[in-house]
């Protein structure tokens, strides 16, 4: 796979709005999060492991971790930046 694939980057789901009761995908990681009465109730961690698979055999498998990483690194941080800010 080549960094113009469409999964280049993208094992994790994106974190910009939770969804609520479905499940979320990336190709890699998933997951889950149940509400009831606008309280979450359930969280589950999701991996497609035929999508894992898929992933150790393609020759830009370290750098495309690693931009997914990121992504999802930077996603988590801005989660974190006060409101007040934006």
């Amino acid at each position: 796979m080549s960094s113009e694939n469409e999964c280049y980057g993208n094992m994790f789901p994106l974190l910009r709005g939770i969804v609520h009761n479905q499940p979320v995908y990336g190709q890699v990681f998933g997951y889950r999060v149940n509400y009831a009465g606008g309280v979450a109730q359930e969280r589950e961690a999701m991996v497609n492991r035929a999508g894992w698979e898929k992933c150790l055999q393609c020759p830009q498998m370290e750098a495309c971790y690693r931009l997914s990483t990121g992504n999802l690194l930077m996603e988590l941080a801005l989660r974190t930046v006060p409101q007040t800010l934006y």
